[in-house]
């Protein structure tokens, strides 16, 4: 009992400090950005042009402001430490596929303009875990994914084309990568557990005469 607690707890600090770190990695680029002036945002994510490939390694880490970087963290650290928390080594793997793919879709369908910022990556997340509970069906799976729609149901709303200065490419490619993957992903990290039926023993029955 004390072994699976202690195993417990180290897995919550593993996916803490992995979710932490992650989710401080566009902190510390925009802070760099702001600081020496770097104008970093011109290397985000160009649609259909070669030299807009490596926006798909940027994209995620860079935001046009604080409010646009503050108003993605809450939800990045969360789906990010439910990954880990969920996945353990397997979460590396889901989350390189996301990233990649969901960036690679970015590329292909957005409109002419640079992209930048980590939702995409967010709505990937979001996704994945939402289909995952609904197929998959074990307890703690469920239990996210439902947390899941409580808190970010409403961003269906920014797969619509509404704003110009929104990139909902990135947010449609992140839904569809997510679901994607969700599927791609189904034999990986938690499973139901299927509920066992022992046979009776023979000896339990005796033949009359």
């Amino acid at each position: 009992m004390q072994e699976d607690i202690a195993d417990e707890k180290k897995e919550l600090r593993i996916a803490a400090v992995f979710s932490l770190l992650l989710t401080a990695l566009p902190w510390t680029v925009h802070l760099a950005d702001v600081v020496f002036s770097l104008q970093l945002n011109r290397h985000g994510l160009r649609p259909m042009e070669a030299g807009g490939l490596p926006g798909i390694l940027t994209m995620p880490l860079l935001h046009s402001g604080w409010e646009h970087l503050i108003s993605n963290t809450p939800a990045l650290f969360a789906l990010l430490f439910g990954l880990f928390l969920l996945y353990n080594q397997a979460a590396w793997r889901v989350l390189g596929y996301l990233y990649i793919i969901s960036g690679l879709l970015t590329w292909f369908i957005g409109r002419s303009a640079t992209h930048i910022g980590a939702s995409g990556l967010v709505y990937a997340l979001a996704a994945f875990h939402f289909v995952s509970g609904i197929i998959k069906k074990e307890r703690r799976q469920r239990a996210f994914a439902l947390l899941v729609a409580f808190l970010y149901g409403g961003f269906i709303w920014a797969f619509l084309p509404a704003s110009a200065s929104t990139s909902w490419e990135g947010h449609l490619s992140g839904l569809i990568t997510g679901i994607v993957m969700a599927f791609y992903f189904r034999h990986e990290g938690p499973q139901k557990q299927e509920e066992s039926i022992e046979e009776e023993d023979d000896d339990d029955y005796v033949d009359e005469d």
